[in-house]
């Protein structure tokens, strides 16, 4: 089963097209303490009064975002494709607040590798400058990830008080961060595992994780350089050696960092990225979440 079949109706640029059928849950609406949107399985055949049915209400995917939060379309919809094919609630909490305008960065941040190879020096510097004068107020948070780990923890305990008992994370760009630093975490008890896509490298959090992970990860990514990847590979299958702790890590060719959330159809090796990733999501949920071979 693919994730989402991408064709021309399916994206503008980066953007997935479509409308999110679930609905924002508000901070501080009962005992929460972080926005989210939340959705479920769509209404099949059978339903009864028009309600989607889940097959364990006390199962949950939190997807966690890249820098742009909830102000792209994408991770809702997303959102809406993990919970139709793992017939679960899904997640995607608001641990950005006020997020950065996404197309502010359309200048400096490829699509695919080499889309600006042709700039001039000139150019390229002009164009950095621009952005950075932009975007100046938002760069503490972009440049420490540990600042938003509170809220992301945060959404995760609203989930183990509502009853939540085992909960899978997937993480995009800063959203794979925070993966990181929550399945760290020895007090998320609650957490089977996660998939981290194209993150940027928490090393000081590999030591502590000690459970399943699934990485996707670009070859043309400058967060997460070959040297990263190296060590990356080297700590965990020496988890997995020892302590028999799953790990498995793709690099995908001819890619550059937001693949897995921001996919492209101007590019082929983009697209099948995307698709393959989310699709291993879907299998490592199967397989740590719900129990299926």
């Amino acid at each position: 089963m693919t994730f989402i079949p991408l064709s021309p109706c399916c994206l503008t640029g980066s953007r997935l097209t479509g409308t999110p059928r679930g609905i924002f849950e508000p901070a501080h609406q009962g005992e929460r303490k972080v926005g989210r949107y939340h959705t479920t399985p769509s209404k099949t055949e059978g339903d009864e009064n028009g309600t989607a049915k889940v097959i364990d209400g006390k199962l949950a995917l939190v997807l966690l975002t890249d820098a742009f939060g909830l102000s792209l379309p994408n991770p809702k919809i997303m959102a809406d494709a993990f919970a139709d094919q793992l017939k679960i609630n899904v997640f995607v909490p608001e641990y950005i607040i006020d997020p950065p305008p996404v197309e502010v960065f359309d200048s400096v941040a490829p699509l695919y590798p080499d889309q600006y190879a042709s700039r001039s020096w000139f150019t390229t510097i002009y164009q950095i400058v621009e952005v950075l004068w932009k975007t100046w107020r938002w760069l503490p948070m972009l440049l420490f990830p540990k600042k938003q780990v509170p809220l992301a923890q945060s959404a995760i305990n609203d989930l183990t008080s509502e009853g939540y008992t085992s909960i899978a994370v997937v993480g995009y760009c800063r959203g794979g961060a925070m993966v990181q630093h929550l399945l760290s975490n020895p007090v998320n008890t609650i957490l089977v595992g996660g998939v981290i896509c194209h993150p940027s490298p928490e090393k000081e959090t590999w030591s502590k994780i000690t459970k399943p992970t699934y990485w996707h990860l670009a070859d043309h990514d400058q967060m997460f350089g070959e040297k990263d990847i190296n060590k990356l590979r080297e700590t965990f299958e020496k988890k997995k050696d020892d302590q028999g702790v799953d790990f498995q890590c793709k690099v995908h060719e001819d890619t550059v960092h937001g693949f897995a959330a921001r996919p492209t159809l101007d590019h082929e090796n983009t697209k099948i990225a995307f698709e393959e990733s989310n699709s291993s999501a879907v299998e490592f949920c199967k397989k740590y979440l719900l129990g299926v071979d």
